[in-house]
């Protein structure tokens, strides 16, 4: 397997759980290295997501590391077998962040989401007037983002709640971003006809986080935890980029916040009963 370009977050991920196992079996690099007939270079650029690693490689490695758990041996090989993968998103690299890059292509394998959003409407539940309003309202260092790309991108990401097998979203919106007006009232109105709409989707569940819960759990910010059968990882975006959380620890804090902010919502019945109040007033 050739060497990617660039790490992907499947690559990561593959390379931590070799480099876990390798010091579990208390190995250096240079032990390892000699233990595999590898240069420690070449380990340590798979331990970093920089080199892919072909089955019958990977087989011999686990075998030298004494992994005989059948079921990590599976994840192992199909993070691998995965790891540089490329999809319809890989057209747009350069207008997109690496990051961006990788979590849209795990946005296309994904079994689950879960999706928080303090301010906006979830991205995969955009209309495209809602989409270019948002994109425009950034604030520009003399470069103006491509607002046609841009939304163009999210609109295709969109088809991923629509295919053969669909993940499951289960979004939750503070009434907050029901009410902020991105693009006037038309726009609004469209994108609040376009969430009841999407609400009634078999493998979406809307629940509007409403004023009325006061205090809540999510007030540090919005995040996104997406699940594929091989990882889990939370996406908690800023000002200038996007983090992914790995780490076990950090995945299950996140899904305790989520199951609390749930638990305080409005139910998906009364969400969209809501929504359509919000619709009718505009």
């Amino acid at each position: 397997m050739g060497n990617p370009q660039r790490p992907t977050m499947r690559s990561r991920k593959l390379g931590a759980m070799l480099r876990e196992l390798r010091e579990s079996r208390d190995l250096n690099l240079q032990k390892a290295a000699r233990l595999l007939n590898r240069t420690p270079s070449s380990l340590s650029k798979l331990e970093t997501g920089k080199r892919g690693i072909r089955r019958p490689s990977l087989e011999h490695m686990l075998d030298r590391y004494e992994l005989t758990d059948p079921q990590r041996r599976k994840a192992l090989y199909d993070l691998a077998r995965h790891a540089t993968d490329k999809g319809w998103w890989h057209r747009y690299e350069g207008k997109l962040s690496s990051s961006m890059l990788d979590y849209i292509s795990l946005e296309a394998e994904a079994t689950s989401l879960k999706s928080f959003q303090l301010h906006l409407i979830p991205g995969l539940l955009q209309t495209d007037d809602y989409a270019r309003a948002v994109i425009t309202s950034g604030v520009s260092q003399g470069k103006m983002p491509d607002v046609d790309g841009l939304a163009e991108i999210r609109m295709r990401r969109q088809q991923v709640l629509f295919e053969k097998n669909p993940p499951h979203l289960w979004a939750i919106v503070s009434e907050a971003a029901l009410r902020q007006q991105f693009g006037g009232l038309e726009v609004m109105k469209a994108q609040l006809s376009r969430l009841i709409e999407l609400s009634l989707l078999p493998n979406v569940t809307l629940q509007v986080l409403p004023f009325a819960a006061g205090a809540h759990p999510g007030h540090n910010g919005s995040f996104t935890t997406l699940s594929t059968n091989e990882l889990s990882v939370v996406l908690v975006e800023n000002l200038t980029s996007g983090w992914y959380l790995e780490h076990l620890d950090d995945i299950r804090r996140h899904d305790v916040v989520f199951d609390h902010l749930r638990a305080v919502a409005l139910p998906p019945s009364d969400s969209r009963s809501l929504i359509e109040r919000l619709v009718s007033e505009s």
